[in-house]
């Protein structure tokens, strides 16, 4: 069978036998997909030089005839973080493994994305940024102009369960216009300075999200 290549990011690695690794990637146009690299926990492998999380990545692989394919080559591209933000992405690659399924064609663009966000602001911002727009692209954050309950609006908004409402549908963690405000600017430009009381408010709604859903929360 005829060899595909791609570009791809690592979102996982995981020991199989001695010898080899099973590899989760997200790939351009092949969507996420898992393969074998084998041979590549040896110490004289091409891998163990280029399977790296956090670097653009050019992949080939063969097919497999009914399961999973075989990689065959690896080729190492530039980092997508500054050193300084490599614990904050690790912990975008783990919400974007959660949130992006195997057979799905989407993801790359959206952690490219995520990455760019998480890089051009502190890390701990900059964090939060990337893994809202995951959310926001996986199609898991609603419009915060409205009560996602009862559609209606209202100054006082709350967060509680997943889900942002109104106070006459329920209490919660209070999200000020001004908190919206912020998010919305520090999203659209990094130049937008998030007060850290917001950050962590913001942290919390997003641990509520994922925890709601069943995916792991955040370790930062």
């Amino acid at each position: 069978m005829a060899e595909l290549c791609d570009n791809g990011l690592l979102l996982r690695r995981i020991p199989y036998s001695d010898t080899s690794l099973i590899v989760h990637m997200i790939t351009e146009t092949h969507g996420r997909l898992s393969l074998m690299a084998r041979g590549a926990r040896r110490m004289k492998s091409p891998f163990r030089a280029t399977l790296e999380p956090l670097y653009a990545l050019s992949l080939r692989w063969r097919p497999g005839r009914t399961g999973m394919g075989t990689l065959t080559e690896v080729e190492r591209g530039p980092c997508l973080l500054p050193e300084t933000h490599h614990l904050a992405g690790l912990e975008v690659l783990s919400a974007a493994s959660r949130l992006f399924r195997e057979g799905e064609l989407h993801g790359y663009s959206e952690l490219r994305a995520a990455c760019r966000l998480l890089a051009e602001r502190p890390a701990d911002s900059g964090l939060m940024a990337a893994v809202w727009s995951l959310l926001e692209t996986s199609g898991w954050i609603g419009d915060f102009d409205h009560c996602w309950i009862c559609g209606g609006k209202s100054d006082a908004m709350h967060w509680s369960h997943g889900k942002l409402h109104c106070a006459a549908c329920g209490n919660g963690q209070k999200v000020s216009p001004g908190l919206i405000r912020g998010i919305r600017g520090h999203m659209q430009s990094p130049q937008v300075y998030l007060p850290q009381q917001d950050v962590v408010i913001w942290r919390a709604i997003i641990q509520d999200m994922l925890q709601t859903h069943g995916l792991k929360p955040l370790t930062l």
